[in-house]
């Protein structure tokens, strides 16, 4: 959005006047309730005359403050401008005008956070910190211009020293970014581009490095220092108006600071005019795999950007695996931070994968391994309907299981980490708990006593293992009930145990109410997605392309279609980046344009460019457009159509256990064996043994998971009272 017109106001308290005349003011830069830093881009709409007469006090306090006027029209105009000085808490932000006068309150919070993820982690490790790396170097953060930030704290929250450097590109063909050191004279190999918008400019970057919500954020965006300042009131010249905001994979249980973000200075990005923006704690392998903590961050970074460059027209999501989760974890949740999302390799959130990967590091792998049984390979992969054997036992098996207390990043120092008998008061890294605030603590018995310790999901009671390749013929009863037997579960110390596991049933509630398990509704029906899907099932990675399908299958059964979710199949040598976010770009705006009652989800379909369709591509890249269909009644050989032809999607231990295709269940309803569900005749004693061993009953796949719904937006787990999340409680 350009500016017509600035003008500079001495703002003072004037008498009221009312006229009949409307005046409004709200804060763009974020919600009014979620301020933070001291700082707030406002907005006040006003009679188109009465720019001179705006009068502003903070707090009953006047305040000199520099307003824009934008979008005149109807005889009202909107004028912006930046308030500082907020104080923490509450503030009074009053305008008034010869006709009348109006207020909004503002919360303001401390720029280190927190303010929606509730009490900040500890312990928390800051840069300066980190224990050394794999190769025994201590992790540095790397501005991009071949220096790196200076990690000395500036205060108990790991605040370091704001930075803002520049770089350049070069003409020379395939060259990097280089460190524009001296602003004052424009290097001689300095090259230009032209952007979406047409603009043609130096190839100048500006890299802003600092931290907010103790994590280390950089926004780089086109800008030519010697010729132009920058301001919300004034974007630079060569910014196309678009954010997008990178996530970063990864899943652990974070508390640290963490030396990299989702990556920002991305040539295909910045070269077309996209700002971009991202943080420590949005690399899911630094951020605790806590979507909350990160959205919050995003929520915080992108206030700041909008303070100091404007409102971008929409923000667009960018990252892969557990960049994934994120974009689509914080769209569900926290609807209006992104208003696009671009998952690649993706999994529909971070807690319903891990229940693959918990049952395959668990007996699983040492049941079917044992020489004695003598399994044939083909019979372990198809007890999953995985693509290989592999899947589970080196891919998911050999992972660090992200449940277990054990699995720390080597950045925290391992004296600081848990030992149940040596060091019991020890950083516990599940990803629970990572978000205790969230999930909440249980009294569990330890070698050295009772502790407080976070809750569950997980639970696989009545679950039949094994039970498609039971009626397929791949395994004999003998086989399946001796797998069923075996199998037992884990304890909170994720230890194998010879009961199943059952889930702590508040934690189950919480998952689904608070959109730790992603649904169809609530966010994720009111954003486009575009999901790259990069096919990698053949080498038998744990990134399978089936979390495309239940990502979409929750949609479709929430909203009774996915007509916003578009999967694009292909190999990695065939890039489709660009193109999507061409596309991304175009349904973003064809959204924009309409000004229709429709509801969000109707004006999404509607707007979706008519060439981006589910499509395939060969590795030749010929494109091929079909929709992407997971047939569920093909687990072993889904094969039907062109597309799953080339890219045939593989299942999961749940799936084959008859799970539904959302694979979104942590706690199943149970019903009594229905003798009818099995293509095999059981004998007198076999049945006996089977009740035995599902003395509750079985899982009912036809019901929803126990608490399963679709869940809340915008919940906090801080001291606010705005939207805080009570257990069973919602707002």
């Amino acid at each position: 959005m350009r500016q017509t017109s600035v003008f500079f106001l001495i703002l003072t308290l004037a008498s009221c006047s009312p006229t009949g005349s409307e005046i409004g003011v709200r804060v763009v830069s974020t919600q009014a309730h979620l301020v933070s830093g001291g700082d707030a881009l406002i907005e006040v709409i006003a009679s188109a005359s009465s720019g001179d007469e705006l009068q502003l006090t903070v707090n009953g306090e006047s305040q000199t403050v520099e307003f824009a006027v934008t979008d005149a029209e109807d005889g009202n105009a909107s004028y912006r401008g930046l308030v500082t000085g907020l104080r923490v808490g509450d503030n009074t932000i009053e305008v008034d005008v010869s006709y009348g006068r109006a207020a909004i309150t503002v919360v303001n919070y401390p720029i280190t956070g927190p303010i929606i993820s509730g009490p900040h982690q500890e312990p928390y490790f800051c840069l300066g910190e980190l224990a050394p790396g794999r190769r025994g170097e201590r992790p540095r953060f790397a501005i991009g211009n071949e220096d790196y930030l200076d990690d000395t704290p500036l205060d108990d929250s790991c605040s370091l020293a704001t930075r803002v450097d520049y770089v350049y590109r070069s003409t020379m063909p395939d060259a990097a970014f280089l460190p524009f050191i001296d602003i004052g004279q424009r290097p001689l190999d300095l090259a230009t581009i032209t952007t979406i918008e047409g603009v043609e400019a130096p190839y100048i970057v500006r890299i802003e490095t600092g931290t907010i919500n103790r994590a280390i954020y950089q926004i780089a965006i086109l800008h030519d220092p010697l010729a132009e300042a920058a301001s919300p009131l004034s974007p630079p010249v060569a910014w196309n108006g678009r954010l997008v905001y990178t996530y970063g994979g990864g899943c652990e249980a974070g508390f640290f600071q963490g030396a990299s973000t989702g990556g920002v200075l991305r040539n295909n990005l910045l070269s077309k005019g996209y700002a971009v923006a991202s943080s420590s704690l949005n690399v899911n392998a630094q951020g605790g795999c806590n979507d909350v903590l990160s959205a919050e961050t995003t929520m915080m970074v992108k206030e700041h950007f909008i303070e100091t460059f404007g409102e971008p027209r929409y923000t667009i999501g960018n990252g892969g695996s557990g960049g994934a989760m994120q974009q689509l974890l914080i769209a569900g949740a926290y609807p209006g931070l992104l208003d696009g999302i671009m998952p690649s390799l993706t999994f529909s959130d971070a807690i319903t994968y891990f229940v693959d990967t918990q049952e395959c590091s668990l007996p699983l792998r040492n049941f079917l391994n044992d020489e004695a049984r003598g399994i044939s390979e083909d019979v372990k992969a198809a007890i999953g309907a995985w693509s290989m054997w592999s899947v589970c036992d080196r891919s998911l098996g050999n992972r660090p299981a992200r449940i277990s207390p054990y699995d720390c990043s080597a950045q925290i120092p391992l004296a600081k980490q848990y030992d149940a008998a040596l060091n019991p008061g020890g950083v516990r890294c599940s990803i629970y708990d990572g978000m205790r605030n969230i999930f909440g603590e249980a009294i569990f018995a330890g070698i050295n006593g009772d502790r407080p310790f976070a809750r569950s999901p997980h639970d696989n009671v009545g679950v039949q293992y094994g039970l498609a390749t039971l009626n397929e013929g791949i395994i004999d009863k003998a086989f399946f009930l001796e797998l069923n037997e075996e199998i037992g579960g884990w304890d909170i110390d994720f230890q194998p145990q010879r009961e199943r596991t059952v889930g702590d049933d508040d934690a189950i509630r919480i998952a689904y109410e608070t959109g730790r398990v992603t649904s169809g509704g609530a966010g994720l029906s009111q954003v486009p997605i575009i999901d790259d899907r990069s096919y990698l099932d053949h080498q038998g990675n744990f990134h399978a392309s089936i979390y495309s399908f239940t990502t979409r299958a929750r949609l479709e059964r929430d909203n009774g279609h996915a007509g916003n979710y578009v999967i694009r199949r292909h190999l990695g040598g065939v890039s489709l980046g660009d193109e999507s976010l061409a596309l991304m770009d175009r349904w973003l705006a064809n959204i924009r344009a309409d000004h229709s009652d429709l509801r969000p989800l109707e004006k999404i379909v509607r707007a979706k460019p008519p060439e981006l369709q589910d499509d395939c591509w060969t590795e030749a890249g010929e494109r091929i457009v079909e929709k992407a269909v997971f047939d569920r009644d093909r687990l072993f050989d889904n094969t039907r159509g062109a597309c799953n032809e080339l890219y045939p999607p593989h299942a999961g231990l749940r799936l084959v256990a008859g799970g539904p295709l959302s694979n979104d269940v942590f706690k199943c309803q149970l019903k009594p064996i229905d003798y009818g569900d099995y293509d095999v005749e059981f004998t007198d004693a076999e049945k006996r043994r089977l009740e035995l061993i599902f003395e509750e009953g079985v899982c009912d796949w036809s019901r929803p998971g126990v608490h399963q719904a679709v869940n809340q937006t915008w919940l906090s787990y801080g001291p606010s009272p705005a939207n805080r999340y009570e257990p069973g409680n919602q707002p």
